[in-house]
This record gives structure tokens, C-alpha cells and sequence, in this order.
């Protein structure tokens, strides 16, 4: 009813080629269908860093119940119709080639409830075809569970990297997307253990702030229809930059070089490009990271132009760097198991054992080694020594589990206990 077959047309425009090669490229097309479906929250789960198991479940609009069956089918999309939505795209997913990619490399089951719509339709696919159609009661949305990715595959499989390694790309892919859209509700659990929850937020800069644990300088400029906001951390740490390009998180070798040249290689960047679709080309790369960027230089004078402009940050920047310091407090060690450190507006809860593991783990890639020589929890430890592994965990790779997928910490905004509390800070 709403999915239409593309036109040769089209499809002779369309950059064509693997899509899913991993389990992050899996939950990335997964989670872009979703927001297409303008999703309120999306819950994304993982069995051995998505090797076994991706579901993938949301409230958006879901799909029309005549459609479920043609989602799987290469070239049928709702998103565009002709030549001239491909030159103006608005939307994640256009080339009706996600779910077909997926169902052709996996089991996997779809169901979906219409909003229209009093009951949801359940269509299992293995290897690409239906095997089974039936009713099924749910709440509006959709949910995809994607099981034994590459089983027909063995090849292909052989090419994945490590649980660990799978576990982070599709947590950073994650951390990306809620970036960019920071009113949704992200949750993540990796083998039945909750790794992020993160809540809606008021505007960019919240989301951000409450992602990294640390205030970031905001700077933004408009000029003839196009828009930046750039936001930097105050404190120093391992150079991260997140680039996105009307909300879609992209790869651009130039800019993202040019980004870390002028913002400094010890900071957090994260940049927003808003410009009109004619002046990008998202249809350059079949998974869509890369983008082509319509008079490029224009862009990299207007972020010349925001660090030129020092009225903004000598003196104020100044005194919040002095508050902001990248130092963690470690205020206790409870039951000699939970390290209590305050970094920043957040209040941090460590299991020391998981913290110890993770960072051994980063020197040396043994699980085993590094789990058996780890700080164990109930051992007694100094605070200096507690803060010694606080900080080495601000520099990590992987921040959020162990090598066993176990969150390593609890964290408490400040501002929220104060609110609960009925004082102003």
C-alpha cells in the first residue's frame, strides 16, 4: 500500500553494493528504519556482540499490513519514488535494500503493528524467503529480531572480529545516533546486561553533556542557508570527533582532518552541518558514511570563522576549564567493591574488578589473562589507587563494559538529585 518497487530508472542511480558485511552494519539499517518511522525510542538488543542474536524494536508508525512481506524484497521502499526525491533525500534509507541484505544472510523475524491498524503481522524469513505469515498482538511499532547472522555464510563469518570488538562498534553506532537525535530514547543491552539508557533531552548540547560526562563550549554560524554548531569539551582527553551532515552521521576525510586541526587533537569535538540536500550527495557509498559535500571550502571557512571569533571564550572559558578539571575525585571505596568518583556533574559508581579487567584488557587483548589478574572485588584498595584506575578508564577505548559485556559503572547526574531534592544548585 505505502512500499513501491523503485523504477530502473532509479535503481540504475543507486549505489549499489555489500551492505551488511558486519553486525554493527545490521543495527545501523535497522536503527535508520526506525527513525524513518519517526520513533520516539528504540530498544536495541545483542547476544555475543550481535554474531547471535539483533533485535532491534520501536514505537515509530510501523508497517502497513499489507506491505510486511514486500520489505524483504530488493528495490521496494517507501521513502522515495522517483529521480527527483533521489536528489533531495531526507530521510536515513532510501535504496530498499537493507531488510532484503539482511533477510538474505540471516533468520530473521518481523513484526509490526500499523498505527492504523488493531492487530500487528509476524512474517518469519530465512535466507531471504518467507517461510511463515501470521496476526500476532503488539503494541504499534516495529521489531526486528535478526538471528545467526551469516549462518549460510561461513566465509563471511570467518571476517567478524572478536565478541568485544563487534560489542563496541555497535555501541559507538549507537552513541552516534543518539547524537543526532537527541529527543529519542536509546537503550542498549548486550547479552541481557543494560550498557546505555539514554533518555530524551531537551536540545543537542544536553544529550552531549550527559554522554560524555563533561561541559562542552558551544559554537554555532548561519550563512546563506547553511547552519554549524560545533560543540568542544572543556576538559582535555583523548581526541574524539563525531561529524554529522543533516543529522546523519557521515565520514569526510577532509573535513573530519580539517575539524582536528583547527579544534586541537586532546579534545572531544562533536560537529553539526545542516545544509540544503542539493548541496549533498549522500548516494556516493552503499552503506552512506561517506558523503559528497558541495563546495567543501565553503564549509571550512565558516568553521575558520567560529574559532576566530574570541569574544566567545577567552576569560569565561577560562574559569569553566578551571572548574571542569579532568581530574576525577574519588570521595570513597564501597564494600571494597564500588569505586564513588565525582568527574565533572556526574557521580560515578565503579565496580573496581570490571574497571581493572577492562583496562589490562586494553593492554594486553587476553580476556583471560586480564580477568584473572584484575583487582578482585572485596580486596582493599587505597584511594589514590582508585583514582589511578578512574583515570586510566578516561583514556579507554571502550568505555562502557568489561570484555565480558558487563557495564562497568553507574553514574547520577548531579543536577537530577538536586531537582528531586528541591534546591538549586
Amino acid at each position: 500500500m505505502f512500499v513501491y518497487t523503485l523504477p530502473e530508472e532509479v535503481i540504475s542511480k543507486i549505489s549499489a553494493g555489500e551492505v551488511i558485511e558486519s553486525p554493527a552494519d545490521c543495527v545501523k539499517e535497522l536503527v535508520e528504519n526506525a527513525l524513518d518511522a519517526s520513533s520516539s525510542r528504540i530498544d536495541v538488543e545483542m547476544l555475543k556482540g550481535g554474531k547471535r542474536y539483533i533485535c532491534v524494536r520501536d514505537n515509530g508508525t510501523g508497517i502497513h499490513r499489507e506491505d510486511v512481506h514486500k520489505v524483504v524484497q530488493r528495490w521496494t521502499t517507501s521513502k522515495i519514488k522517483d529521480m527527483s526525491d533521489l536528489m533531495s533525500i531526507s530521510s536515513y534509507g532510501f535504496r530498499g535494500e537493507a531488510l532484503y541484505a539482511i533477510s538474505t544472510v540471516s533468520k530473521m523475524i518481523i513484526k509490526s503493528r500499523f498505527f492504523q491498524d488493531e492487530i500487528g503481522i509476524k512474517v518469519e524469513v530465512e535466507g531471504g524467503k518467507v517461510i511463515n505469515k501470521q496476526e500476532v498482538g503488539m503494541p504499534v511499532g516495529t521489531c526486528v529480531e535478526v538471528y545467526d547472522l551469516f549462518y549460510n555464510l561461513p566465509v563471511r563469518l570467518k571476517f567478524l572480529k572478536k565478541e568485544d570488538t563487534e560489542r563496541n562498534k555497535i555501541i559507538k553506532l549507537i552513541k552516534e545516533y543518539a547524537l543526532s537525535n537527541w529527543n529519542v530514547h536509546f537503550t542498549l543491552h548486550s547479552n541481557d546486561r543494560k550498557v546505555l539508557d539514554l533518555y530524551p533531552c531537551e536540545d543537542k548540547k544536553e544529550r552531549i553533556e550527559a554522554l560524555f560526562g563533561c561541559k562542552f563550549e558551544e559554537r554555532s554560524l548561519e550563512k546563506n542557508g547553511i547552519n554549524i554548531s560545533l560543540y568542544t569539551s572543556l576538559e582535555s582527553s583523548r581526541g574524539e570527533i563525531y561529524l554529522f551532515v543533516n543529522s546523519r552521521p557521515v565520514h569526510n576525510k577532509n573535513l573530519l582532518e580539517y575539524i582536528r586541526k583547527v579544534v586541537g587533537y586532546k579534545k572531544i569535538c562533536v560537529c553539526y552541518i545542516d545544509l540544503p540536500p542539493y548541496m549533498v550527495d549522500v548516494n556516493v557509498h552503499p552503506k552512506k558514511r561517506e558523503v559528497r559535500i558541495y563546495k567543501e571550502n565553503i564549509i571550512k571557512e565558516m568553521i575558520k570563522e567560529l574559532f576566530r571569533r574570541q569574544e566567545w571564550y577567552p576569560f569565561r572559558l577560562a574559569q569553566e576549564r578551571a572548574y571542569y578539571l579532568p581530574t576525577p575525585v574519588v570521595i570513597d571505596i564501597i564494600d571494597n567493591t564500588l569505586i564513588l568518583a565525582r568527574i565533572g556533574d556526574y557521580l560515578y559508581f565503579f565496580d573496581q574488578h570490571l574497571l581493572s579487567e577492562r583496562i589490562l584488557y586494553e593492554k594486553t587483548r587476553e580476556v583471560e589473562s586480564s580477568c584473572a589478574s584484575a583487582i578482585k572485588a572485596g580486596k582493599a584498595i587505597s584511594k589514590e589507587e582508585a583514582k589511578e584506575l578512574v583515570k586510566a578508564w578516561m583514556s579507554l577505548e571502550n568505555r562502557e563494559v568489561c570484555p565480558h559485556g558487563r557495564p562497568m559503572y553507574y553514574r547520577l547526574y548531579l543536577g537530577d538529585i538536586y531537582k528531586s531534592l528541591d534546591r538549586r544548585r
